[in-house]
């Protein structure tokens, strides 16, 4: 599986996992909705500052957005 389709699949886990809608996530992380509906689709290439809003807006290390064991 490519790298965009794992990453995607990670953020909306962890999207669901708190019951954020898409629509929440992008209000505190300062990102556009459908940027981040891109992102969970794994079309987007995504770059080291919205990798940086998406951790902070989740609370966690960046490094936990690349464990996909969980």
């Amino acid at each position: 599986m490519d790298l965009r389709k794992k990453f995607g699949i990670k953020i909306k886990s962890l999207r669901e996992q708190r019951n954020y809608s898409i629509e929440y996530l992008a209000n505190i992380a300062n990102i556009d909705r459908t940027y981040i509906s891109d992102i969970e689709k794994g079309e987007r290439n995504v770059s080291l500052l919205i990798i940086e809003k998406l951790a902070n807006a989740f609370e966690i290390n960046i490094k936990d957005l690349f464990d996909y064991e969980k």
